[in-house]
């Protein structure tokens, strides 16, 4: 018996059917019913290069445990070839660019924290004692001073394989709404916040000195980072995952990372 002829006869469904229908995939009420969304072909003109914020770790839908990559990341909700991976550095970013080619038209990068051990500073500095935090804070700022070359670079990387491309560099939120905390945490979470300030300006600078652009996030995630009472930025210890921590949740990069690349995105 041949399955694929033996079916019994089908009812047309009624036209009120059948706008009901549509209006219920339109809504993606319909289990299977939606198109496939745009961002499950990704760009082949677009790339995400970068660090965990990029590959959107903190994000609810994991596609790549290996880099902790996740659906919300920006490169993906603005339906980009996304290689953010977990812990990157310059380094490993330059090895990612060897994927594009001349075809690229966008390339954006978000790297650098790891190069100067910011995940590291925050941790130390609301685990541990004073004294310890500003010597965290010390050797942030002592690998500061190279990440002007490493970012050079990477930029150079970049446009070695995708020499048509507009390239694109991020900054990081601030992690803390000072007000927010106890006075006991508002010094540490100040200094944390201006360290980051400061990486964020030398990002910017070094890009502008080579011909890429920079955008800024961190006026988008004013009044939501931690301390506030919605943080698009977890908590550490609020997730089953403790690699998350410091990371945006879903709202940080909906409504924090993607506006603010979107314009950069040809």
């Amino acid at each position: 018996m041949n399955a694929l002829t033996n079916h019994p006869p089908t009812r047309r469904p009624s036209p009120i059917a059948r706008a009901l229908l549509a209006l219920l995939t339109a809504f993606g009420l319909v289990a299977g019913a939606a198109a496939l969304p745009a961002s499950a072909v990704p760009s082949p003109t677009y790339f995400g290069l970068g660090d965990s914020i990029a590959a959107g770790t903190g994000g609810s839908t994991v596609v790549d445990a290996a880099c902790l990559r996740t659906a919300q990341a920006y490169p993906t909700q603005l339906h980009g070839t996304n290689l953010g991976c977990f812990g990157a550095t310059t380094t490993e970013v330059q090895a990612q660019a060897a994927a594009l080619t001349g075809a690229v038209k966008t390339v954006t990068i978000t790297v650098g924290a790891n190069d100067i051990g910011v995940g590291s500073v925050a941790n130390v500095c609301m685990t541990q004692d004073p004294a310890s935090c500003q010597t965290a804070i010390g050797a942030a700022t002592m690998a500061l001073q190279q990440l002007p070359t490493a970012l050079t670079n990477t930029i150079a990387a970049v446009r070695a394989k995708a020499p048509n491309a507009r390239i694109t560099l991020t900054g990081y939120p601030l992690l803390f709404t000072v007000s927010g905390l106890s006075p006991t945490q508002q010094p540490v979470a100040a200094e944390i916040n201006g360290a980051t300030a400061l990486l964020n300006s030398t990002i910017a600078t070094t890009a502008l000195r080579n011909g890429a652009l920079y955008t800024d996030v961190t006026w988008r995630f004013l009044g939501h980072g931690i301390g506030s009472p919605q943080p698009w930025i977890h908590v550490p210890g609020d997730s089953a995952n403790a690699l998350e921590a410091f990371h945006p949740n879903d709202n940080g990069y909906k409504y924090g990372y993607v506006p603010a690349v979107r314009p950069f995105v040809q």
